[in-house]
């Protein structure tokens, strides 16, 4: 019987001989040295996220263009209105390019402490510390590598356009938080109708914050569910997905009366510009270079040695780069650029997960790799210092210089328009009635008559207006005011007196 237990001295030999304790305690030295580095470059990051909290929350005024209107929205709502008008042959003269999900969210601060930017800042602020959690969580279930997870997670943070806009009272940080959500519930959970279910509604709400997120979150959903033999699951979770989506826009459609289609449908569709692709491939290439490199030998690699968690990272980066080519849009910014931070982090995870299947010198290159992220963190982190964390402080810096502003809004009850700072009107309790940057859009293109308000322009209906002229970018009017309103401006309207690189025009006469 003693032989039944004994090992055969072949097997005996072909085993593996076990690491003595010096090698054991070397690699982890190793790889706990670039950990500590790795963390260290971390807490610079994070303590610069920290640094730009009190500008957001403090600052009672626009800090970007887009806040304004989202602002004047939730307390549209707020008071029952549709922001989603069919009708723009007569004022307002305003488009609601988003879903209604974030806005809706501001509605109970709105009630209560009325128009304010900063609760709006603080939702965003919160989402993406949520996101940078969730997106760990989701990591270390694919991989099961909590090393993986932790450094998925850190990184988010550091990403200057993760940094620069979750500072922003804008829809793009609460998707990118609800879009996590989702995804977290299916890996943790696709076995279990519930949580399908609760994916599903996770993944529905970050799509009405933002109508881009029905690509990349649900498409990386349903491949990672296929790929785990849950096929029947898989298809029910896209047919929900799509049947929960439908359902709720098909109601929406007929309340407003077909509005909300072509508010984030139609007049979502800009010219485009090819020098932004231009302007941005050349900012990543030179400034997340090894992130780039983590992203593509995932894409390689992964596909033989990360298995299950390549199904849910691999296409969650195709998805990310899709939806970041959309910002060749005119007028896009650095908020189209979110899922592609977040791609980043999961390559930097799944890189990390995957030096765990080199057995001989596994820690060496997990180690390496380490060193490698903390350098792109360092470099982000650079980039952030020079130049994101830059707008938020001349922003911050023209809030003395509002008070003029602010009294000439108070100072009369008729019709005013502004671009960069139309958030003082509805700061003010003042409505929005013209947004320059997407009706000029439309014009543009054809999809909506100017001659109305050219009229009523020229006949002095708006005696006031707010005219953004920053000295960075003399340009920036063109974009937001077709020739034929800026040739009304400076033939009938007179300069009164600059403030914030805001000029006041008063309404002269022909």
């Amino acid at each position: 019987m003693a032989q039944l237990y004994s090992i055969p001295e072949s097997q005996a030999q072909a085993e593996p001989k076990r690491r003595s304790p010096v090698l054991i305690w070397l690699s982890r030295l190793v790889v706990g040295a670039a950990l500590i580095v790795l963390l260290f470059m971390q807490a610079k990051a994070l303590i610069l996220y920290a640094q730009h909290i009190p500008i957001a929350l403090n600052d009672p005024y626009t800090l970007n263009y887009g806040e304004g209107p989202l602002l004047d929205q939730a307390v549209r709502l707020a008071r029952g209105e549709n922001i989603y008008q069919a009708d723009l042959s007569t004022p307002p003269y305003t488009i609601t390019n988003y879903p209604p999900l974030y806005m809706l969210a501001q509605v109970p601060f709105v009630q209560q402490f009325g128009a304010a930017f900063w609760y709006g800042r603080l939702i965003s602020l919160i989402s993406i510390l949520v996101a940078a959690l969730l997106l760990a969580l989701t990591v270390q279930a694919i991989t099961k590598d909590w090393l993986a997870g932790l450094v998925a997670g850190l990184i988010l943070p550091a990403i200057p356009y993760i940094y620069y806009w979750s500072a922003l009272a804008r829809i793009d940080s609460l998707a990118l938080a609800l879009s996590m959500a989702g995804l977290c519930v299916i890996v943790r959970g696709y076995q279990r109708r519930w949580a399908l279910i609760l994916a599903v509604l996770l993944l529905t709400a970050a799509a009405y914050t933002r109508q881009t997120y029905l690509l990349t979150a649900p498409l990386a959903g349903f491949i990672y569910v296929w790929s785990r033999g849950e096929r029947f699951k898989a298809v029910m979770f896209a047919l929900l997905l799509g049947c929960v989506v439908l359902a709720i826009f098909a109601v929406v459609l007929v309340a407003t009366r077909g509005g909300i289609f072509f508010h984030i449908i139609t007049a979502n569709v800009n010219a485009l510009n090819p020098d932004l692709i231009t302007h941005y491939v050349n900012e990543l290439t030179q400034n997340f270079p090894i992130l780039l490199a983590a992203g593509a030998i995932y894409l390689i690699l992964g596909a033989i040695f990360g298995r299950p968690a390549y199904w849910l990272i691999a296409p969650y980066i195709l998805g990310a780069v899709a939806v970041a080519l959309t910002i060749s849009k005119v007028g896009s910014d650095v908020n189209y650029l979110f899922e592609l931070s977040a791609a980043f982090c999961f390559a930097a995870g799944g890189v990390i997960a995957l030096t765990r299947r080199c057995a001989t010198f596994g820690c060496i290159l997990r180690a390496g790799a380490l060193l490698l992220i903390a350098l792109a963190v360092s470099m982000a982190t650079t980039l952030t210092s020079t130049n994101y964390y830059e707008i938020l402080r001349v922003s911050a810096k023209q809030a003395s210089q509002m008070g003029q502003l602010v009294n000439v809004i108070r100072s009369t009850d008729k019709p005013i328009l502004a671009d960069e700072e139309m958030g003082l009107l509805a700061l003010n309790g003042k409505p929005i009635l013209f947004q320059p940057f997407e009706m000029s859009q439309l014009a543009i293109a054809g999809l909506w008559n100017q001659q109305p308000f050219l009229d009523a322009l020229a006949r002095g209906d708006y005696p006031i207006i707010l005219l953004y002229q920053p000295a960075r970018n003399p340009e920036l009017r063109f974009e937001r005011w077709t020739p034929e309103m800026l040739r009304i401006i400076n033939d009938d309207f007179r300069p009164d007196f600059q403030s914030a690189e805001t000029t006041v025009y008063r309404y002269a006469g022909p």
